[in-house]
Parts: structure tokens; C-alpha cells; sequence
């Protein structure tokens, strides 16, 4: 008879034990979803702009050795994330606890495959958790804001991380490629680990490791501007312009619908302390006793097609090497039909900054 009943007091303790387990996890989940509401994109196209993205990490392979679909489709997300100027960096945050396991650096690797500039990838070594990540992202990036890339689920347990740290943050969803009942085991998969999230935040708990503040730059928008509207030029990659210059990518627009064109020649000027802008001293190899100066453009015009952007290259060799700190601009002209023109060709300029 005692058996029984300490048979029965067992059952009806873990079943009140289960019954807890699972309103907790109902509670974690509900304030999960309440926190995210609103804050999960879809379109690179809709998302706000923010400074720096998070990039939570993963296994770059599967169980078999194969590309791992999360990995890649994070990557192909935040590469297009920053190509569409919604973002200036991406932290790739994941983990590294031995030196076969690299997280980071494969994160950096795939998105520099994308075309996302080194400059702009910022490593950190010790996400070993989502926890870490976002509370990293805030004590040692500085990030009051951030745009958080993973799958729907994960995104959303990151935004409540985010919030309960003082983070205005966004997500952006990639896509999720499975099957039904891999889809199951996720879902069973994030609900534990939104339970053990909050039991995190309760307790307390802290990243592994924190270490020294690490500054993430500003970047200066462009000033791009034209004495005609239709044509716009800007500098591609213009944090890569260093002292000396060898060569500028510069990259034109054209909105209105008909052809444009342009040609080689082009002028680069300083701003001056009083504000004044002024062409750059020459090389004086290159001056001639006539004081005439040996550069030859060639006799040709581009066409710059409507809605189709073309890029030219500026080499300023016959510019004076000896460049100071300041602010610049390139000088190019463009011109509109009818030809030949009775007018003056139209000037487009747009500066840049070397420190």
C-alpha cells in the first residue's frame, strides 16, 4: 500500500513538474513573439537602414560534409544586405573554440567571395552563443542599434536578447530550405532554447569573455552632386582611397531615359581651409617650359545607358603624388542630346575624404 502511494506521489510531482515545464516554455515563447512582432523582414528591399549588422554563426558544413544551406543562406543575405547600402559593416560573430573550428573567419572568407570589402567585416572570435554575440555586439562594438541576420526562429530569440540589453534592433530573416519534419526538430530545438535564454537572463548570465571596447568608424555619406539633374557619379569602395592614390573606380547613373555620355577627362580639386575648391597641383615632370603639360585623352565618348550604371576608372598620374590629408572632389563632365551640342557639357562632382 505505501508503495502505491509513493508510486502516486511520484507521478503527480512529475506531472506537475511537466505541467511547469510546459507553461514555462508557452511564457518564453509567447514573450519571444511579442518582442519580435514587427521586427523580422523578409526584403532587403524594406528593411531600415542600420550601421552594423550582426551575423550569427553556424557550422559552415552539415553532418556529412556538405555546405550547410544555414551557413550559406545567411551569407548570401547579409552579402545582399550590405551590396544594397542597408548596412556599412557586418560583425561576423561565431565560434572558434579550437583552430580546426572557425566560425568567424569562414563567415569572412564566403562574404569577401560576395564582394563585401575586408574593411568592412569585423571578426569576433568568442560568439560561442547567441547570448554572447548580442551582448558583445553592445559592450565591446559599441552597438546601441543592430540588424541581426539568421533564420526566422533564431532571429527572433536574438531581438529579445537584444531588447532586455538596451538594443534597438531589426532582423532579416534567410531562408529556411527543409523539410516537415526537420522543420519539427528546429522548432522542438528553439523552444529549449528560448527556455534556457530566459533562465539565462534571470540568473544573470554573462558572455565568456568580454575584453577591451573596440571602435567601429563612422562612414561619411557621399556628397555626390551635378549641374543637371539625370546623371549622378559616385566613387566606388571610397574608404579605399589611401595616400598615394593610384586609382579612383568611379561609377555613373543615369535616370532619365535617354542616353548620356562622357569621356576620359577629368580634374581632381581641394578643399581649401576658407572653403574655396582648387585643382591639385601637377607633376612637375610632367610640366612642359611652355608651360603646357603633357596629357593626352583620347577622343572618346562613353555612352551611359538609362538605369544601366558604368563604371570608369580615374588613374590621376599626372597629379602631384604628394596628397595631404583634406577633403577632395573629381571633376568629370557629361552631356545630354541633341548633338552636336551648341552648349557647354554639364559637370557632375562627388567628394571623397583621405585622413
Amino acid at each position: 500500500m505505501k508503495v502505491k502511494v509513493f508510486i502516486k506521489r511520484i507521478l503527480r510531482s512529475l506531472g506537475a513538474f511537466l505541467v511547469i515545464i510546459l507553461a514555462f516554455t508557452v511564457y518564453a515563447n509567447v514573450k519571444v513573439e511579442n518582442a519580435s512582432k514587427g521586427k523580422i523582414y523578409s526584403s532587403v528591399d524594406s528593411i531600415p537602414h542600420n550601421k552594423v549588422a550582426l551575423l550569427l554563426g553556424t557550422n559552415p558544413l552539415n553532418k556529412w560534409g556538405r555546405p550547410n544551406s544555414y551557413f550559406t543562406n545567411r551569407i548570401n543575405t547579409a552579402a545582399e544586405l550590405y551590396h544594397a547600402g542597408k548596412v556599412d559593416f557586418i560583425i561576423a560573430s561565431g565560434d572558434n573554440h579550437t583552430k580546426q573550428y572557425d566560425e568567424p573567419t569562414a563567415m569572412r572568407d564566403s562574404l569577401m567571395a560576395h564582394d563585401v570589402p575586408e574593411d568592412r567585416i569585423i571578426l569576433d572570435f568568442a560568439g560561442f552563443r547567441t547570448l554572447d554575440s548580442v551582448v558583445r555586439a553592445k559592450e565591446v562594438f559599441g552597438c546601441d542599434t543592430l540588424t541581426i541576420i539568421s533564420q526566422e526562429d533564431h532571429n527572433a530569440r536574438a531581438l529579445y536578447l537584444a531588447e532586455a540589453n538596451g538594443i534597438d534592433a531589426v532582423a532579416i530573416s534567410a531562408p529556411l530550405r527543409a523539410g516537415r519534419w526537420v522543420r519539427i526538430r528546429l522548432a522542438i530545438r528553439e523552444w529549449l532554447a528560448r527556455d534556457k535564454m530566459m533562465l539565462d537572463l534571470w540568473f544573470g548570465k554573462q558572455p565568456h569573455f568580454l575584453g577591451e571596447k573596440i571602435e567601429i568608424p563612422d562612414i561619411v555619406p557621399q556628397k555626390c552632386y551635378a549641374t543637371a539633374e539625370g546623371m549622378k557619379m559616385k566613387i566606388v569602395c571610397p574608404d579605399h582611397i589611401k595616400i598615394p592614390v593610384d586609382s579612383i573606380v568611379v561609377e555613373f547613373t543615369n535616370s532619365r531615359n535617354v542616353e548620356g555620355m562622357t569621356g576620359e577627362w577629368f580634374r581632381i580639386e581641394k578643399l581649401s581651409n576658407e572653403g574655396l575648391w582648387s585643382e591639385i597641383p601637377l607633376d612637375r615632370n610632367r610640366i612642359n617650359p611652355d608651360g603646357s603639360i603633357s596629357v593626352i585623352f583620347n577622343a572618346i565618348g562613353w555612352i551611359v545607358f538609362p538605369d544601366k550604371p558604368f563604371q570608369i576608372t580615374v588613374n590621376p598620374w599626372f597629379y602631384d603624388r604628394d596628397w595631404k590629408a583634406g577633403k577632395y572632389r573629381i571633376v568629370k563632365t557629361f552631356s545630354y542630346p541633341p548633338y552636336p551640342r551648341t552648349v557647354p557639357s554639364d559637370t557632375a562632382y562627388v567628394e571623397f575624404q583621405i585622413r
